[in-house]
């Protein structure tokens, strides 16, 4: 009798371990994103909204749950001790995910290892800006100037190892060029500041640039990707302007834990592709002057280890310390 009930125990495993397999019982119950920023940041706002559509779908509740520190190692340490099974997930970016570590002496996490990538869900551009009555009316006016005048131009970022601030260190780089970094906490300082002659170009998310772009108060030179952003078409490429192969992209993704099972990593994979392919979704890419990405975890898997590696030699080029 024993044997006959372990048998059946044994055959009714067998009979489930296929919608196991493709994640057909996830989830069970609400599911939590952490966002590593504040409230109101372009991530907390993407989930929200991507929150609304998946929900649906699930007929359970996403949770926006946000743990701000660290520039978001904070949040993204908690999520690589959580349980793998799929309910505590992280919205990763290139901040936390490709250049902290190689900045941030807290972070002890290695995110080639220590998260299941799940999707690079979207991306944001970003832009040299300069007032609008600025000298230089091109990138090659500011290259030539620059090489002119070593350490006399400086620029503006969000702050020490945001990706406007690795943004900027690879256009110098690139371009071969001494300009001076000046930290802000935030872009809005950093705007202020270059409005009134303290600094002499930001480089920032085209989003948050083009309201400043559109009162005529600055001007775009170019812009970071390989292709014109739609956000502003008529602002050239770096590769256009003299620095072929520039292609830089703030990044927004999907991770989890590490080890999570494949079935339920895909199965969250095809719904928030699902999700983005909703209109309320898309307008709200557009109001963020986000791209949707999208595509597999593998693809994303690969993408974090380019990155990780790209921002790594530059760091090291450039002789940031960590702190």
């Amino acid at each position: 009798m024993k044997f006959l009930r372990t048998a059946l125990l044994l055959l009714a495993a067998a009979a489930l371990a296929p919608a196991f397999a493709q994640g057909d019982g996830y989830p069970a119950r609400a599911v939590t994103v952490v966002v590593p920023f504040p409230a109101g940041n372009s991530g907390d706002v993407l989930w929200r909204t991507l929150g609304e559509s998946l929900s649906k779908e699930w007929g359970k509740p996403l949770v926006v749950d946000n743990k701000p520190g660290s520039g978001g190692a904070l949040g993204a340490q908690l999520v690589t001790k959580a349980p793998a099974d799929g309910y505590t997930l992280l919205h990763g970016s290139s901040g936390p995910i490709a250049i902290g570590p190689h900045l941030n002496k807290n972070v002890t996490y290695d995110p080639r290892k220590d998260f299941t990538p799940i999707m690079l869900v979207a991306g944001v551009t970003q832009a040299i800006v300069v007032r609008a009555d600025s000298r230089f009316k091109t990138v090659q006016e500011l290259i030539a100037h620059a090489k002119a005048n070593p350490g006399k131009l400086n620029y503006g970022s969000a702050g020490n190892g945001s990706t406007q601030h690795l943004t900027g260190e690879l256009f110098k780089q690139r371009a071969n060029v001494f300009i001076t970094h000046v930290p802000y906490r935030g872009a809005a300082p950093a705007y202020t500041d270059l409005l009134g002659g303290q600094v002499d170009f930001v480089v920032d998310s085209i989003s948050s640039a083009v309201p400043f772009v559109q009162s005529k108060q600055m001007r775009i030179l170019a812009v970071s990707t390989a292709k014109r952003d739609p956000v502003a078409p008529d602002a050239p490429t770096l590769a256009e302007s003299g620095l072929p192969g520039f292609d830089v992209l703030g990044w927004m993704g999907l991770v989890g834990p590490p080890n999570m099972n494949p079935a339920v990593r895909d199965r969250i994979n095809a719904d928030v592709r699902k999700a983005m392919a909703q209109e309320s979704v898309k307008q709200t890419f557009a109001k963020l002057g986000l791209q949707a990405v999208g595509g597999s975890a593998e693809d994303f898997r690969r993408y974090i280890d380019s990155e990780y590696a790209r921002w790594g030699d530059v760091v090291k080029a450039a002789g940031i310390k960590p702190e």
